[in-house]
């Protein structure tokens, strides 16, 4: 048994699952499987999981809907959920992390990176869950449920609404480059071709004015979007 963590994989692909059961263990992680919805439902409950990795098209259910299913349930709402995905959907990445999902992934995916993710979602604060939850990198804090933002133990006052959602967005998903329809979704709740060109290109320069010195973290990455990386 691997010690690094207990993986639960729902997917219905013989050949995705031998994948993931190698690459997880040989990284140490424990691996169960299950090969549908009504399967992985009831790992989750049975095994409250660390983490689960979750197969959009699944032969019963959504993997939205496990999903779903999986945040209305107390006792095991708040396990980290990576989202796998052959699709290419226009703001499919957006709906993804609505519906409760912590990251996405496309398939085919990259050994490396699919680890990469695992670790960091297993060391995540589940925010999403407790709002009253503190989040903290190595420049900045933000309490959630006050939207107050400090810098190095000193307060930022001048936030905006919206600049405060999108610091919040760039900062749970870190060290994860946002996308600008991903960012235009979650904060305006409209995809970006509906707000206008430099509306968030504005909002970006007024954050970085006004967080001082941590500005230097937060990364504009050409022709996709934005990223929090800490430094």
């Amino acid at each position: 048994m691997g010690n690094a963590g207990r993986v639960l994989v729902v997917d219905d692909e013989p050949a995705v699952r031998g994948v993931l059961e190698r690459v997880l263990k040989r990284e140490g992680f424990a691996v169960t499987m299950a090969i549908n919805a009504g399967e992985g439902l009831t790992a989750v409950r049975e095994r409250t999981p660390d983490m689960v990795i979750l197969d959009l098209n699944l032969p019963d259910r959504s993997g939205e809907d496990v999903c779903q299913e999986i945040r209305k349930t107390s006792a095991v709402q708040a396990i980290p959920i990576l989202i796998l995905t052959g699709q290419a959907m226009e703001g499919l990445p957006a709906r993804c992390l609505d519906e409760g999902a912590d990251d996405y992934l496309s398939k085919p995916f990259d050994n490396k990176e699919l680890v990469a993710r695992v670790r960091a979602l297993l060391r995540r604060p589940r925010l999403y869950v407790d709002k009253d939850a503190v989040l903290e990198k190595k420049q900045i804090t933000v309490h959630v449920a006050e939207r107050r933002v400090l810098v190095k133990g000193h307060p930022v006052n001048s936030l905006a609404p919206k600049e405060f959602d999108l610091l919040y967005q760039l900062l749970l998903y870190a060290p994860k480059v946002l996308d600008k329809n991903t960012l235009a979704l979650k904060v305006w709740d409209v995809p970006a071709e509906q707000i206008h060109s430099r509306t968030l290109d504005v909002h970006i320069r007024r954050i970085r004015l006004k967080i001082g010195s941590a500005a230097k973290c937060l990364k504009t990455v050409p022709a996709v979007g934005y990223q929090w990386l800490d430094k």
